[in-house]
């Protein structure tokens, strides 16, 4: 799906369609783009409301400001609204205001559709503006519906420059940052987050700017704005993701657009829960220094028919509008189970929800980076795995020794302490088919316990212990199986390893140790292994 261009309005009009309706809820700013094209095709220019009846919309030749006469008044919103267009002659641009109740009324429709026929022949235009405007079936054919796009950074920069001049202030030294902070937002919410700005430290403040957008994307909750604090040094292994990352940056810069590059598509990670996916998302957007919107797929569905449709195009239309960007859909796979058997389960809902981000990822021209994460491989449609929706498919595994150590050490930091003060080898070494988030928690629990228990400093021996007693890692218990049928897929499908190339660990005897009275053994996957007499006489 190829989102609709704000010059698509301006082809509609000059190529004569009779009705046209603008799904929008930025009014003022719709009337002023009608109006301009109007003018630029010497158009005369009205505007009907339930209100104020009819206003004529002029410039003034003195000093170029837009003059609004009021016409007539008192103007039901019925037929007699619509015929009312014909009266002004051709070349006319009849704007009708919120029109969208009153056009489902069988003498209303019935009556739109004589009057498109004459409009037509005469060279009138209908023009239809509101939030949301549901047009009846009996007239589809005879409609064309688009939208108005989200201002681009000019548009903000008059804002800007409006500011500047009402404040007495210069124009920010930052005024790309300043722009693209406010990039997603309506015309009137990004004066409103100026304005906030202004008002509490006479300046642009960028965080500012970024809390008040936080909370207006948020408000309808399709997307969630993210400030993650994670970085790549946070992630434990995953280093041949982080390079291609790395190398993929580069693509954003005018130098690779000369040059002929595209815009980097996007990723998608599979692999094994608590392996690093998500924490992969958010470490990307701080290395990138780009905003992180993430996509809850449940979130975009609706109770009335169309609601699931507009909320998706409306969730993605925002994500352009805030290019560059990062999209996250976390577990992807969730919110497109049941894509199979959509139309019968759901009428169709998910299929065509599912169709249209399949469209928009392999359309998009806008810079928005998409990273979707999914445990389960047999869930996701096969048309969605193939090239040219994602740029490259990573394979997310459990992480290896070396890898482990890494993530002791992050974690350990992360809770307050030195890793020196711990034998980093030996919990490594224990702990093969842990996966990251499993060796947090294992820490997590180790502090508890040695808090109370006299409040003491953790060891090495608490977390050994809770490893050993407590914590029974997914893969070796309720996962194993799924564990397995991930590796076969990947190596399969020649799916590259997120981490660097997987070291075969050895089995065999690492350490032998006693826990509540009991003599045990692990291997090197970090198995307890129960020893008998001869095993310990042999010891």
């Amino acid at each position: 799906m190829k989102m609709q261009s704000r010059v698509r309005l301006g082809d509609y009009i000059q190529a004569g369609y009779p009705a046209i309706v603008l799904n929008t809820s930025e009014e003022t700013r719709a009337l002023e783009e009608c109006y301009r094209i109007a003018k630029s095709l010497t158009m005369q220019f009205y505007v009907w409301s339930e209100t104020m009846g009819i206003v004529k919309y002029e410039t003034d030749k003195t000093n170029g400001e837009i003059k609004q006469k009021t016409e007539k008044e008192g103007i039901a919103p019925d037929e007699d609204a619509l015929k009312e267009g014909l009266t002004y002659g051709s070349d006319t641009v009849y704007c009708m205001l919120d029109f969208h109740p009153y056009i489902k009324a069988p003498t209303a429709w019935r009556t739109a559709k004589d009057v498109f026929a004459k409009a037509k022949a005469e060279g009138i235009i209908y023009i239809f503006i509101s939030c949301k405007f549901d047009v009846p079936a009996e007239l589809e054919h005879e409609v064309i519906v688009t939208s108005l796009d989200l201002p681009q950074k000019d548009e903000l920069q008059e804002i800007v420059a409006q500011f500047c001049k009402m404040y007495k202030i210069k124009v920010p030294e930052n005024l790309e940052e300043v722009l693209d902070a406010a990039l997603g937002l309506t015309m009137a919410e990004a004066e409103n987050a100026y304005a906030t700005s202004l008002s509490k430290t006479e300046g642009f403040d960028i965080d500012i700017i970024n809390n008040v957008k936080r909370q207006i994307i948020c408000k309808d909750g399709l997307l969630e704005y993210m400030q993650p604090k994670e970085t790549i040094e946070t992630i434990g292994g995953m280093k041949k993701f982080t390079e291609y990352a790395k190398h993929r940056l580069s693509a954003y810069s005018e130098e690779a657009r000369a040059y002929g590059l595209p815009y980097p598509k996007g990723v998608l990670l599979v692999g094994i829960p608590g392996c690093g996916k998500s924490l992969a998302a958010k470490a990307l957007s701080n290395m990138w220094k780009k905003p992180l919107l993430k996509l809850d797929l449940g979130k975009l569905f609706g109770s009335l028919v169309g609601d699931t449709e507009a909320n998706t195009r409306k969730a993605l239309k925002i994500a352009e509008a805030m290019a560059p960007a990062i999209l996250w859909i976390d577990e992807i796979e969730k919110g497109l189970s049941g894509v199979g058997s959509s139309g019968k389960t759901d009428s169709g809902v998910t299929s065509r929800m599912f169709g249209t981000i399949l469209t928009w990822l392999q359309e998009k021209e806008t810079p928005v980076y998409v990273i979707a994460t999914a445990n389960n491989i047999s869930s996701l449609p096969p048309e969605f795995l193939r090239k040219g929706r994602f740029d490259e498919i990573f394979f997310v595994d459990l992480p290896t020794e070396e890898e482990r150590e890494e993530i002791f050490k992050i974690q350990l930091k992360k809770y307050g302490r030195n890793s020196e003060d711990f034998d980093i080898t030996e919990l490594a070494n224990i702990s093969g088919g842990y996966a990251g988030a499993e060796i947090e928690e294992s820490i997590v629990s180790a502090m508890f316990n040695a808090w109370n228990d006299g409040k003491r400093q953790v060891t090495t021996d608490d977390i050994k212990t809770v490893m050993l007693e407590e914590i029974q890692p997914m893969s070796k218990g309720i996962m194993s199986g799924t564990v397995q049928a991930l590796r076969e897929w990947s190596a399969n499908h020649g799916i590259r390893n997120a981490s660097s190339i997987q070291k075969v660990e050895k089995e065999g005897v690492s350490k032998t140790t006693s826990r509540k009275g009991r003599t045990v053994r692990f291997n090197k996957s970090g198995k307890a292994e129960n020893v008998d007499k001869t095993d310990k006489e042999e010891s």
